[in-house]
């Protein structure tokens, strides 16, 4: 009798047991070289070279170019279905975009699984020559990614830091400590020529590092085809974050929101400063690192965290 009742319970589990298949183990770390980080993908079936962006977002962002070769527009994917579309809506300063999209089954090294794919109107900054577009560092299949950029030297220092998602942005960052005030938020963008400070991070930048304001206003992009005006931040004393030395940030004054002290200004023109007060960096304290300071690192390697994947760590040998 217990017999036979066990066996009508494994019958009667059996679909639910079949239903749950086994996740693939991550696939070992990639190599990829710093001035060219591309990997082969498909997109709907259709082969892509993306380029591997360790500060964007978990997604797949292409240019017009791919999204017209790939036919992403269509009403319908290949096997039939209806595409599921939206707008991916993201505020750079004052400066508010709403970005179309579609959800794609991207593969990558035999592995698939369906990502959000961005269609802005202009090709991502970020992407190198040759290839259709942006990858962001979490949607890969791999335990680990490595950027190579220069030799090694004996001179070379590691520094190890937790990485996360953060709390305004959904990209990789990490928590820096200062020696006053609380710790600033770090992105890695190796792939951008500059390093851009919000007036949050900017302003206690300057008051650890006795940093002033330097040159007229520049406008440089910061994300999503958005341009935004900055101008220098010298630091008297430089300062070291995860191992790079950090001499010179642009900072987007025009994108302060009244609620953080603005860095002291060399020329004393602090009237040409801001031209408006509802900006959309209050109190975020946020440091993009570009390739200015990253490009003297011999390499920059993101570790998965095996037990939650959408954290990890950091590693710059610099």
């Amino acid at each position: 009798m217990r017999f036979a009742r066990l066996s009508l319970l494994l019958a009667l589990a059996a679909p639910a047991l079949a239903a749950r298949k086994p996740v693939p183990p991550l696939l070992p770390p990639l190599v990829l070289p710093g001035a060219a980080p591309v990997i082969e993908a498909q997109i709907a079936g259709q082969p892509v070279r993306l380029t591997v962006d360790f500060g964007s977002d978990p997604l797949v962002m292409l240019g017009p170019a791919a999204v017209a070769r790939l036919n992403l527009a269509a009403d319908t994917s290949a096997d039939g279905d209806t595409v599921d579309r939206g707008r991916f809506r993201v505020a750079v300063g004052q400066v508010s975009v709403a970005v179309p999209y579609s959800e794609e089954q991207v593969s990558i090294a035999g592995r698939s699984a369906s990502v959000r794919v961005l269609a802005p109107a202009t090709a991502p900054t970020e992407a190198v020559a040759g290839s259709d577009g942006v990858i962001g560092l979490r949607l890969l299949p791999h335990d680990g990614v490595r950027l190579n950029l220069r030799p090694r030297q004996p001179s070379d220092r590691v520094v190890t830091v937790a990485a996360e998602p953060g709390a305004r942005s959904s990209s990789t960052k990490f928590d820096w400590p200062l020696p006053k005030g609380i710790a600033i938020e770090v992105e890695l963008h190796p792939l951008r020529p500059v390093s851009v400070a919000s007036v949050a991070a900017a302003s206690r930048l300057a008051e650890v590092g006795n940093g002033k304001l330097f040159g007229p206003p520049r406008r440089v992009l910061i994300g999503f085809g958005v341009a935004r005006p900055v101008r220098s931040l010298v630091l008297d004393r430089p300062m070291a974050i995860a191992g790079v030395s950090v001499t010179t940030v642009d900072v987007r004054l025009f994108d302060w929101a009244g609620k953080a002290e603005l860095p002291p200004d060399a020329e004393g023109d602090e009237a040409a400063l801001v031209t408006g007060k509802r900006g959309r960096q209050r109190g975020w304290p946020i440091l993009k690192m570009g390739r200015d300071v990253l490009g003297r690192c011999a390499s920059i390697s993101w570790q998965r965290n095996a037990s939650d994947p959408e954290r990890g760590r950091f590693e710059l040998i610099c």
